[in-house]
């Protein structure tokens, strides 16, 4: 079955059920299956009528917002492979998406992102038209190449009189192993790769291995919020898919920025993230209860000691007391529920991270709180789910076991190989590439990682980042980086110890939480790289450090570290970020190269020091 067929049989079963709501102007505005199905087919048939065939691309970009569900549908429908650009992404990754992808039509949200796109278009002789959804900010724009989403839909009704049946029959005419999307890699180690994706992959990998993993999806009605990029194969998949075969009913807030105010109103009993959401929130949280009155941080410590007793003794398969249940219960109900309504997550069943490994620390302290969050293992070119722990308040620090999609297997070199119907076409336009990803009939992933018992997943970390000291230690810099990054006040840390005696790091402060404790402790500055150069922060960021240090082996701790004084902005061209802000590590010390290289200086003469008084104890021997 195609995407486009199962939203047939979706709209046709519950027409009148609410399939999403909207915020516009303080108000949820509800959209039913009915009303989704007349403005997909609408402007499916405007884009036949602007001349869109079968395997032409469309590129859509946004933030996550109706529109996108419905250019992304009505594409697909007409037969076209749609790809998101993340609306993070610099005027050189605009131009290389969509001259990579050659998109013949691209769907605008605003005047932002025709602002990105526009100036580009006369380099780009594949792009026909620019479709803009919201026009409020386009009064004084005259190009003929702009239409907007209202007239394309005009036209679409038009082309529906002439063939009433012409929206099915193109339905009709879709086949599974299709290309339906293209998902662009984060390009870490080089210009992202599009990955092709059939709507094979999107019904049985994605839909289905995660109902595989959330049962309950299927049986009562689950608020979501849809606040990550479209472009990442995880909201599309959850925002735009997921719906179709379950009853999960996505939220779309006014602006991602006011995600803390979404999830309050909204209460979701879904919800995801990439680990630095469900980082940032704790955040937030951990510095309100320094902040908070005596009597409440002492509660809160009280609080946390009895969570901690309670879960560690669940994590270890241990029988829990009547009188530690009941310890627990009342910190609950007196602390952590108070905590819960305030972040918008009381209800939650299903709470996910993926995207990238989880610190065991985070996933213990949300699971201490009471929220059930598990870590799902997922890769674009794995169609979507590879392993997932179940929810029941799973032990941190795994992936879990593999769903029945795709077969995992460990090579010879630790790397994780896995096969089935979730993995991918290939690399669009790129054989060599998608040779190099397989190993006969297996994919390889990329991460080094381990089989436990009952087949649960361990990740290591990614094959090519793992590091050898000086002294012939192999190092997992995503270990040591997630360990700092579990700290409130820690937003981006890089390690770097390949071909060294010992580990250092680069650390980007959490501007948000740094700024509050400064201001709790009046520490004055005036922006960024003032508040970076307080020594009372440098002293702050060196306790986090410790702390940290404290979780891992001697040969992983970090001897020494610098903070970046600037902001990471993935807009940037000049910074060593992806669009979906992971870290190019090589570009990253190149722009810092004196930073890393002072945490260095002297090394050399330390060498010959301890060398000497080596051989000087021996000769007095």
């Amino acid at each position: 079955m195609t995407v486009p067929a199962l939203f047939r049989q979706r709209c046709a079963r519950t027409p009148h059920r609410v399939a999403f709501r909207a915020k516009e102007y303080g108000i949820y505005q509800e959209v039913t299956w009915s009303r989704y199905w007349e403005r997909v087919k609408h402007l499916s048939l405007a884009l036949v009528e602007l001349g869109i065939e079968r395997g032409d691309r469309v590129a859509i970009m946004g933030d996550p917002c109706p529109e996108w569900c419905y250019a992304d549908l009505a594409a697909q429908s007409a037969g076209a492979i749609t790809y998101g650009i993340y609306s993070t992404s610099s005027a050189s990754q605009v131009r290389y998406l969509l001259e990579n992808g050659g998109a013949t039509v691209a769907v605008a949200e605003n005047q932002e992102y025709v602002d990105k796109i526009l100036p580009l278009a006369d380099g780009l002789p594949a792009l026909r038209k620019i479709i803009v959804a919201d026009t409020r900010a386009m009064f004084l724009y005259r190009d003929s190449r702009l239409m907007t989403l209202a007239e394309a839909e005009a036209l679409g009704r038009k082309r529906e009189l002439r063939e009433p049946r012409l929206f099915e029959a193109l339905i009709e005419r879709g086949d599974p192993d299709e290309v339906a999307l293209l998902v662009y890699t984060s390009g870490t180690s080089g210009p992202p790769k599009p990955a092709m994706i059939s709507h094979r992959n999107c019904v049985t990998a994605l839909v289905g291995g995660c109902g595989e993993v959330f049962p309950g999806l299927a049986s009562e009605e689950h608020r979501s919020v849809s606040f990550l990029s479209m472009a990442h194969i995880l909201e599309r998949v959850i925002t735009g898919y997921f719906p179709l075969a379950y009853d999960v009913v996505p939220h779309f807030g006014e602006s991602i920025e006011e995600l803390p105010q979404t999830l309050f109103e909204t209460q979701p009993r879904f919800f995801y993230g990439v680990p630095r959401i469900w980082e940032k929130i704790a955040s937030q949280v951990l510095v309100g209860v320094q902040s908070s009155s005596w009597l409440k941080s002492l509660a809160y410590g009280w609080a946390m000691r009895a969570g901690t007793r309670y879960r560690e003794r669940r994590w270890e398969g241990l029988r829990v007391s009547a009188a530690q249940s009941v310890l627990y219960w009342i910190a609950r109900q007196l602390v952590f529920r108070h905590i819960l309504r305030k972040v918008g997550l009381l209800r939650v069943r299903y709470a996910v991270s993926t995207g990238a490994p989880l610190p065991p620390r985070i996933q213990a302290l949300w699971q201490i709180w009471g929220v059930d969050l598990v870590n799902l293992y997922g890769s674009t070119e794995a169609g979507g789910v590879i392993a997932s722990q179940r929810p029941g308040f799973p032990k941190p620090g795994d992936v879990g076991t593999p769903t029945s999609v795709n077969a995992v297997r460990i090579a010879e070199d630790g790397e994780v190989l896995i096969r089935g119907s979730g993995v991918f076409r290939g690399y669009w336009k790129n054989e060599e590439a998608t040779r190099e990803a397989k190993d006969g009939e297996w994919l390889k992933i990329g991460e080094i990682g381990e089989l436990g018992a009952g087949g649960v997943l361990r990740l290591i970390d990614r094959k090519r980042d793992i590091m050898v000291t000086a002294g012939g230690k192999n190092l997992a810099p995503t270990n040591i980086e997630n360990a700092l990054k579990a700290s409130p006040y820690i937003g981006e840390a890089v390690v770097f110890a390949d071909g060294r005696r010992y580990p250092v790091a680069l650390i980007e402060i959490d501007a948000g939480t740094v700024s509050e404790w400064a201001r709790a402790h009046a520490v004055a500055y005036t922006d960024f790289a003032s508040l970076v150069g307080q020594p009372r922060i440098q002293e702050l960021i060196a306790r986090e450090v410790d702390r940290a240090n404290e979780q891992l082996a001697q040969v992983e701790q970090v001897k020494k570290f610098r903070l970046l004084p600037k902001e990471l902005d993935p807009e940037n061209e000049d910074d060593p970020l992806t669009a979906t802000r992971k870290v190019k590590r090589k570009l990253m010390y190149e722009k810092f190269r004196e930073l890393v290289e002072c945490m260095y200086a002297g090394e050399e003469a330390e060498l010959i020091d301890a060398e000497l008084a080596q051989l000087g104890t021996q000769r007095s021997q």
